[in-house]
């Protein structure tokens, strides 16, 4: 057998403290990750959740110009079709002061992301043509 000398035992292989301080390095990495991937898919539900206010948005505009003599006929038909479909969610439709034919629909929701619940306000402005 061949013996070895202390200088050359020292040298050789892994020890334990080496292989612990790359198994901590490894597991702040894989946490740094992981809240990475949980602040995307929280951006993503926000990101869906305006998309979807913006459609019903649009679905009250295109609503108030098949209703050119009576704008608001089917407000309440959108509110109650829209009403379940996210948190706190409300809509208004209003007259802009001193511009006629301008209508302001507003949407407000409550978003749960964070731990923290916001309210989230979405406004969009139409202009109708006066029907004379």
């Amino acid at each position: 057998m061949i013996a070895l000398s202390g200088k050359n035992s020292a040298v050789k292989g892994f020890t334990l403290i080496e292989v612990m301080v790359a198994l901590l390095v490894l597991s702040v990495g894989l946490l740094g990750l992981a809240g990475l991937q949980l602040h995307a898919l929280q951006y993503t539900h926000s990101s869906y959740q305006r998309t979807l206010v913006n459609i019903q948005a649009l679905d009250m505009a295109e609503r108030m110009w098949t209703h050119l003599a009576e704008p608001l006929a089917e407000l309440e038909e959108w509110r109650k079709l829209n009403k379940t479909s996210l948190t706190k969610w409300n809509g208004v439709v209003t007259m802009v002061p001193d511009q006629p034919g301008d209508y302001l629909i507003t949407i407000s929701w409550l978003d749960h992301r964070f731990n923290k619940s916001r309210l989230f306000t979405f406004s969009y402005r139409l202009r109708l043509p006066k029907l004379d």
